[in-house]
């Protein structure tokens, strides 16, 4: 480390781990709700079987991964990036992956105003598309400056995302099919992430590590030619006021 001794880095994270915990403990549980269960629609398969009867939440749960699987790659590419392209230090590292953090930090206080006050599938396509740019960025040019901005982007826009695409599912979902849904969706992303992961540490090696953000690039824009034409020929839910 340039700037301070590992052992303070330690110190740091166990007082973030010990508040943490704290403010854990001070939410206050809510009281178990009763339901009763329908045998017909318990069970996995019947879940597997809701999800493929509704092609438009299928559609929407595969789009909703996207952000979950790039990332993962984020994660897998940016210190072999900013190691070997940038030539940088674990200081540039650090900005870099806390200019991620910021930006979802950013999309958790705004993204509640943006769902009151623009159309989901606006939002949706726009923050996409601005993922896009933000790693083709990355891809194409090797300036550090740029690098925090992109990194930011890439947080925001993958936070924003997920709250989203998530609110749009809540409001479309059976809701006793939901836990299924999530689980559906969010186990078949870490399969995907297990491999994919595997090939983007082999590909950055062979190509070098800015191959990785030409990928994500790939990826989030498929997310945003199809939430376009998905979102434009289906109406997911509607505005509540």
């Amino acid at each position: 480390m340039n700037y301070t001794g590992f052992m303070i880095i330690l110190v740091i994270n166990i007082i973030m781990f010990v508040a943490a915990v704290l403010l854990v403990a001070a939410i206050k549980a809510d009281s178990p709700v009763n339901k009763g269960v329908n045998e017909e629609s318990a069970g996995f398969s019947n879940g597997l079987a809701y999800i493929w009867k509704h092609k438009s939440i299928l559609s929407m749960g595969i789009i909703s991964i996207l952000p979950l699987i790039v990332t993962q790659l984020f994660n897998v590419s940016s210190p072999d990036y900013v190691s070997t392209v940038l030539r940088a230090n674990s200081v540039v590292y650090g900005f870099a992956d806390m200019g991620y953090g910021v930006g979802g930090l950013a999309a958790g206080l705004i993204t509640g105003y943006l769902i009151n006050h623009f159309k989901d599938k606006n939002i949706i396509v726009f923050f996409f598309t601005l993922a896009t740019i933000g790693l083709l960025t990355l891809y194409w040019t090797h300036v550090i400056p740029l690098t925090y901005v992109c990194t930011f982007s890439l947080g925001l826009s993958n936070s924003a995302l997920r709250v989203v695409i998530n609110t749009v599912l809540m409001h479309r979902v059976d809701k006793k099919f939901m836990g299924r849904a999530t689980s559906i969706w969010n186990g078949t992303a870490q399969l995907i992430e297990v491999f994919a992961s595997t090939l983007m540490g082999v590909a950055n090696d062979k190509f070098g590590a800015n191959i990785g953000f030409l990928w994500m690039a790939v990826i989030m824009l498929i997310g945003a030619v199809w939430s376009f034409i998905m979102l434009n020929t289906t109406k997911l839910r509607s505005k509540q006021v």
